[in-house]
């Protein structure tokens, strides 16, 4: 599995508080993972200090999977 997914799981489950293995590409952060508003935010600082990658406001609301988050933080590292 990819080494970027595995830090980020890492960071989804501690900051939302579920199982690693609820975590996957397809997961929906509101509907199958549970993140209100306040998780996402909590949850981009830690993608911005733990990663290095810095993840507009408006850009979190665009994140409605997994996927998406990944896809953002490996453009932005390739960049």
């Amino acid at each position: 599995m990819d080494e970027l997914f595995e830090k980020l799981k890492n960071l989804i489950a501690e900051k939302l508080e579920v199982e690693e293995d609820k975590i996957t590409l397809d997961a929906r952060f509101r509907e199958d993972l549970g993140a209100d508003s306040l998780d996402t935010y909590e949850l981009l600082y830690a993608i911005d200090s733990e990663m290095g990658v810095s993840v507009p406001d408006e850009k979190a609301t665009e994140f409605e999977k997994v996927s998406d988050a990944l896809d953002f933080i490996k453009a932005e590292l390739g960049k």
